[in-house]
């Protein structure tokens, strides 16, 4: 537990740190429109989230960011980065007693005290677009390589389609015990070819695949390819140099610095989780934009190498088709 007693013992850091003022003075109304964002955010996607605070934190830096980082990677069950955050809280900014923000922080880092003895879930999951996973209740809206602090206990692993398909795993923690892992992934589904059911009249002669079907994944992927992947890996690389840079000065100023090499250390692994982000959605973008192109190039293969289909040609016809949700029926008509 936080009491005051361990409190006095960081007297001194606090009071070296207690002029140290919130930079968000002049940009109030900023502030607290980003603020709301990420807090809203919350509710839909704790990564999104945690990337936005870390954001307002390079600008805004305040107890209520730290707090707020602190609930978030409590949520997102790291615990020790959690408890990092309400430490600075606790300490860095010499608050009250009777203050909400420090009262709040110690009470949660007290649930967390010793979660460094709880049990480490790595999760290797697969989440498809526009999905997401629940741990508990807490929506996750990616996989991350580090592992989850599980506190004693039963916990479920949901993964949720975008049409509301659902993969759920249970898991018992247990403190002590070694570190586990979970593999959380939607069975592979056979896909339909499209069926086209005529009526009557007269006859064409079709390919086996419609042209605008191979071409459009073929340029759907390609786009996904230059735009969301080559957009991910600057941003990735501009992240990696952050990191470069941080674990350089934090090892310049380890010896004469050590409140500002720790501050460069905490940066520098901000950084690391941004490289992590970036690279999974990069990798992410190419695989989807690879796997349309790979599917386009295919198609358009059998299509030239097949024979023409002799297909009969009606004013109305009904097809069935494969969709997000399964299959698609519906009637088309010819003029």
């Amino acid at each position: 537990m936080f009491s005051r007693a361990k409190r006095s013992l960081f007297c001194v850091a606090a009071l070296l740190l207690a002029g140290v003022a919130p930079a968000y003075g002049q940009d109030m109304e900023d502030f607290k429109a980003r603020m709301a964002r990420a807090a809203s955010m919350t509710q839909e996607n704790m990564s999104e989230a945690l990337r936005q605070y870390l954001e307002i934190r390079a600008k805004y830096a305040g107890k209520e960011v730290d707090y707020s980082l602190g609930r978030t990677y409590q949520r997102l069950f790291q615990c020790e980065e959690a408890q990092y955050y309400y430490e600075q809280v606790m300490i860095k900014y010499d608050l009250p007693d009777d203050d909400p923000i420090y009262q709040r922080a110690v009470k949660d880092f007290d649930q967390i005290a010793h979660c460094r003895d709880w049990q480490k879930v790595y999760l290797d999951c697969a989440i498809p677009a526009g999905g997401h996973v629940l741990i508990g209740s807490e929506r996750v809206n990616q996989c991350w390589e580090r592992p989850f602090a599980l506190s004693d206990g039963e916990h479920t692993f949901k993964l949720v389609s975008e049409t509301g398909r659902e993969k759920v795993v249970t898991f018992a923690a247990k403190s002590g015990a070694a570190d586990a892992r979970i593999a959380l992934a939607f069975d592979v589904e056979q896909v339909v070819v499209e069926q086209v059911i005529a009526t009557e009249q007269h006859f064409v002669l079709q390919e086996r695949f419609h042209p605008a079907l191979y071409w459009g994944l073929i340029t759907g992927g390609v786009l996904i390819m230059g735009g969301g992947g080559g957009g991910f890996a600057a941003l990735s690389n501009r992240a990696l140099v952050d990191v470069e840079r941080n674990e350089v000065k934090y090892e310049v100023l380890l010896a004469t610095e050590p409140d500002r090499a720790n501050a460069a250390k905490q940066r520098a692994n901000e950084a690391r989780d941004r490289v992590k982000l970036h690279n999974t959605l990069m990798y992410t973008s190419f695989g989807v934009g690879g796997a349309l192109v790979v599917t386009g190039v295919t198609l358009a293969v059998i299509s030239a190498v097949s024979p023409r289909v002799r297909v009969e040609k009606t004013n109305v016809e009904a097809f069935v088709a494969p969709s997000a949700g399964g299959l698609m029926m519906g009637f088309g008509m010819s003029f």
